[in-house]
């Protein structure tokens, strides 16, 4: 009854032109909500058919209705029948190998990230042959992995021939776990369009049910009245009506469903009964497993069921499925408990037997779930049906065994997220089955659940798991809980818990015996203090890795060793000896070096470059170590991870020392390598600050939003920081400081919550010193007077706390500290000139000239408002805009010509080249205009397009640096040489005399 598609013209060509679009070289994605039963599959399956016919290669999957659907089920299972189903050879070439890799990958330890990187090159690799559909219905049954597989690729896509296209039903939040969180992350992002499929309007419905029923003219106003445009309910109801039953129509969906399902043979009943129960791929074969008739009856069964419309071919699987979802709820809902109980106990048994364990025993643990399955997925698939069937059949001991083969088989995959599902289940149904049936002991259940959680980045889940672990009668001893309680505040540090984190890491070395357990105290004590460094606890961390350094030897762990005089050494360089902390990383580089380890070697260079290249602004010597350890660690196989944070740091340290366009490379150089996790966040992260830099706002725009996407607001401090004073600097060069402040606070928030780095503050409070002033300078609402309290209290703190730190981090910290002096002098409009001067002297003698231009624009500028239109300013604007220009600094440039042209300072010309750069170089003023306006001096000129704005005599005189009598004196003379008489007259002359398309502003 299906046939062509009506009523959804308007849909269907918004999709075809995302498809375009996506051809073109853009990515977009699409997420589709509705009703059940309004139509989005059928809409999708209507594009996918166009997209098909055009040479696309079409990816679709939906989730599955089960608790605990296997990790991305939807993409592998669509991956797999695009192997089937490829256009051409060479697609299904190419994707058989990128299976493959999946299985390998998830045999592998390593993040999960890296799965989520397999399946997006994959997808890219595809996008260079032909553009790539892949669409994911359901949503809101589909797995946690593939919802962070779909944010995933939203962030990381950006110019690939890619459309990606999610269906979910529109119902309150909480009826579909973890739907609402993604939804909301993909809000952020820019190239994801939203779209509510509604229901028919009644016209479209009329032309529908004519179709369906050409000879039944007055059938409209029923199916009206009865489905009100949703499209499953109202073809149900032509079915009812054209079956006979148009007396004693059924009012309520439920009942148009059981009295179709009803009108059935007995046999093609049975076969409707088993397709709901199925909750996945339903083979034929297996079909025929669970009913058990003779193939004749069975093969005319299903044919009656499909006849009817009931029962549908699913051609991914050669095998069939319900037509509708809603149909399969009703279905099974109306089943008898027993009935329900006998359907799982036979899918379960027989699944049993496909994965050749008998109905007895399922595999776990070390055993292959699935042997008959090349592919790791489809072995957790197997693994979780099984899990959902023996239990729902009433059977808690083949339950266990089956979810405890789910839950390796997730943690294989890196499914973490599900895994931890399964694991939790798995502790729960010991209650269940006698504890000499237990395969794995409950308590490691726990465990294993709480690190899976942890692993998913569901940290507070981690901490009450373990806790449940900590609670069971089995008491360990004081050295296993020891290293359980230290876990314990390693997964209180990532949930943002501090406090409780240091507590339990202290309670953790207390548990320890006074003698001996070396290798565990060693393990717990450089634990605590990573913690310590993290939070900017320098002298803490120092502390307790001095006390971790003589077990870690006694111990023979060379690796913790090395890593433990990494901290020892950050701390001590940063606090109180930066010549011995420089040792101590030296040295900790040597006995990495002696262990072979390529992690431990990786960390101990990313220690020293961080120290050098941030803290301690040694930039040229950090740059020199990041290179020399992006260079080591890609021979040990670490270019994707440790090379590129490294790289990253090479990047800011260039940025610093105005060697932008070296930054440049580094940051290509690192991004080349294809980087994953946090360090493609640093890498974004230093892109960023040169697009900024540079006047590359969009692509500003989406380096910040894909690492807003991928983080979400589970990242600390040290990403999120960095991230709200780029998102504050890019508010700020596009004039909108009432929205920086707004990002300053943000962060402050953050720096209250715990100790935060004072090197991670300290710009974060110019920025917000910066928005204040701006604020004035525009003459915008000025801030309240609890944001100024506020920021004047974390100046003040700042200052009191770099006190405690080395000559070289005072120092910079002083620097910005003056910087924040002169923003308060500029925000309460009496900008202090000398103050800015000591400000770019303090900035060269750092060896940053952005900063010292800066400020050598303020000093400019605070010169020009005191009427003192001297040398002195010219020569510190000359000098501004020759750094500007030599680092292609775009927006600052601009800013640096605006108040030149304004203060009437000649700057040097522009090299020809520059002045068809992006970054605006200001254009001379128009030739061939009406002749009253070339009547104007080049002065009268600027106060009549300052005067066009709206400014007032005093405002003009604020910008244009003269006294506002002076403004008076050239607004009489513009009146009389323009004939006006009075400013609305004038302001309208004006702006009919500029060309349609000229301008910065037109358009």
């Amino acid at each position: 009854m299906t046939g062509q598609l009506v009523g959804r013209d308007a849909e269907l060509a918004e999709l075809v032109a995302d498809f375009q679009a996506a051809g073109a070289g853009r990515m977009a994605a699409v997420v589709l909500g509705g009703d059940a039963g309004v139509g989005k599959s059928r809409l999708v399956s209507e594009f996918t058919g166009i997209a098909g016919a055009a040479g696309a290669i079409v990816l679709a999957g939906r989730g599955i209705d089960i608790a605990d659907a296997p990790p991305f089920w939807p993409v592998i299972s669509a991956l797999r029948h695009g192997v089937r189903s490829a256009p051409d050879q060479e697609i299904a070439d190419l994707l058989g190998p990128r299976l493959a890799r999946l299985d390998d990958l998830s045999a592998e330890p390593g993040p999960r990230v890296q799965i989520l990187e397999a399946l997006h090159r994959t997808v890219v690799e595809l996008a260079e042959r032909h553009v790539v559909v892949l669409v994911i219905e359901d949503l809101q049954w589909a797995d946690r992995s593939t919802r962070d597989l779909l944010v995933y690729l939203v962030a990381s896509l950006t110019t690939e021939r890619v459309l990606l296209v999610g269906t979910h039903r529109s119902f309150a939040a909480g009826d579909a776990p973890g739907l609402a969180g993604m939804l909301g992350e993909l809000r952020r992002h820019r190239q994801v369009s939203w779209r509510e499929i509604a229901p028919f309007p009644r016209t479209s419905l009329a032309s529908l049910v004519e179709t369906w029923a050409p000879d039944r003219p007055g059938l409209e106003p029923m199916v009206w009245e009865r489905s009100a445009g949703n499209a499953f309910i109202a073809e149900e109801t032509v079915r009812a009506v054209l079956a006979g039953d148009a007396l004693g129509l059924p009012t309520t969906l439920r009942e148009l469903v059981l009295n179709r399902v009803g009108s059935l043979p007995a046999a093609a009943q049975g076969v409707t009964r088993a397709v709901a129960v199925s909750s996945g791929p339903l083979p034929h074969p297996l079909l025929a497993e669970v009913l058990e008739v003779p193939e004749p009856e069975l093969l005319e069964a299903v044919r009656a069921a499909a006849a009817a419309g009931v029962v549908v071919v699913d051609d991914e699987f050669e095998g069939y499925r319900l037509r509708h979802g809603l149909m399969t709820e009703v279905v099974v809902a109306d089943l008898l408990p027993g009935e329900r109980i006998e359907l799982h106990r036979r899918y379960a048994t027989a699944l049993s037997k496909i994965a050749g364990t008998g109905p007895g025993r399922t595999p776990h643990r070390g055993q292959e779930a699935g042997r008959d399955s090349d592919h790791a997925v489809a072995a957790l698939a197997l693994s979780a049906r099984l899990a959902h069937h023996w239990q729902h059949a009433g059977a808690p001991e083949r339950a266990l065994d089956a979810v405890l083969a789910a839950a390796t088989a997730a943690e294989r995959i890196r499914g973490h997220a599900e895994a931890h599902r399964h694991w939790v289940r798995a502790a729960e149904l010991t209650a269940e089955v006698p504890v000499e049936d237990w395969v794995v002991p409950r308590p490691e259940c726990w465990e294993r659940a709480a690190e899976a959680a942890h692993l998913a980045g569901e940290h507070d889940d981690a901490v009450t798991l373990l806790e449940q672990r900590l609670a069971e009668p089995s008491v360990p001893d004081n050295v296993t809980s020891a290293l359980l309680t230290a876990r314990m505040g390693r997964y209180l540090h990532a949930a943002g818990h501090s406090g409780r984190a240091k507590r339990a890491y202290r309670t953790a070395s207390s548990l320890l015996p006074e003698h001996g357990a070396d290798a565990e105290r060693a393990e717990v004590l450089a634990g605590h203090a990573a913690v310590l460094l993290q939070g900017g606890e320098f002298a803490a961390a120092r502390s307790v890795a001095r006390r971790a350094l003589r077990p870690s030897r006694a111990a023979g762990l060379p690796s913790v060793e090395a890593r433990v005089l990494a901290i020892l050494g950050f701390s001590l360089a940063y606090l109180a000896d930066t010549e011995k902390g420089s040792a101590a990383l030296v040295e900790a580089l040597a006995v990495a070096e002696r262990t072979g380890v390529p992690t431990a070697i990786g960390e101990a260079y990313l220690r020293r470059a961080e120290l050098l290249s941030g803290p301690l602004n040694q930039l040229v010597e950090g740059v020199a170590c990041a290179r020399d350890g992006a260079e080591r660690v890609a021979e040990l196989g670490l270019s994707r991870t440790a090379g590129v944070a490294l790289l990253a740091l090479a990047s800011n340290a260039l940025f610093r020392l105005g060697r932008w366009d070296d930054a440049e490379k580094a940051v290509a150089q690192a991004w080349e390598l294809e980087p994953t996790g946090g360090e493609a966040l640093e890498v974004r992260l230093a892109r960023c600050r040169l697009h900024v830099g540079r006047g590359r706002f969009a692509s500003a725009e989406n380096d910040l939003e894909a690492v807003e996407l991928l983080t979400g607001s589970s990242v600390g401090p040290r990403h999120r920081i960095p991230l709200l004073i780029l998102r504050a600097g890019l508010e700020l060069w596009r004039a909108r400081p009432e929205l920086a402040v707004g990002y300053v606070e943000e962060g402050l928030g953050l720096v209250e919550l715990g100790e935060v780095d004072i090197w991670l503050v300290a710009p974060l409070l110019w920025h917000g010193t910066r928005a204040w002033a701006e604020t004035t300078r525009l003459g915008l609402a000025p801030l309240s007077a609890e944001q100024v309290r506020r920021l004047r209290g974390h100046c003040a703190e700042m200052v009191r706390r770099s006190v405690m730190t080395v000559p070289a981090v005072r120092e910079v910290v002083a620097t910005f500290a003056a910087m924040c002096d002169a923003e308060v002098t500029r925000a309460e409009g009496r900008s202090d000139p000398e103050i800015w001067a000591r400000v770019a002297d303090l900035w060269d003698q750092r060896e940053q000239p952005y900063p010292a231009a800066y400020a050598r624009l303020r000093r400019a500028e605070a010169l020009l408002a005191s009427r003192a239109r001297s040398a002195a300013a010219t020569r510190e604007l000359v000098l501004a805009e020759r750094t500007a220009r030599s680092l292609d600094a775009g927006p600052f440039l601009a800013e640096i010509t605006d108040l030149a042209r304004r203060a009437r300072v000649q700057l040097d010309a522009p090299d020809s080249d520059e002045e068809d750069s992006d970054h605006g170089h200001i254009p001379s003023p128009r030739t061939g205009a009406e002749s009253a306006l070339d009547a104007l001096t080049a002065r009268e000129r600027e106060v009549l397009d300052e005067l066009a704005s709206g400014l007032t005599n005093r405002e003009i005189a604020g910008r244009l640096f003269i006294s506002e009598k002076t403004v008076g004196v050239h607004v009489s003379r513009i009146f009389a040489k323009m004939g006006v008489h009075s400013r609305v007259q004038a302001s309208a002359f004006l702006h009919r005399s500029r060309p349609s398309d000229g301008g910065p502003g037109s358009g």
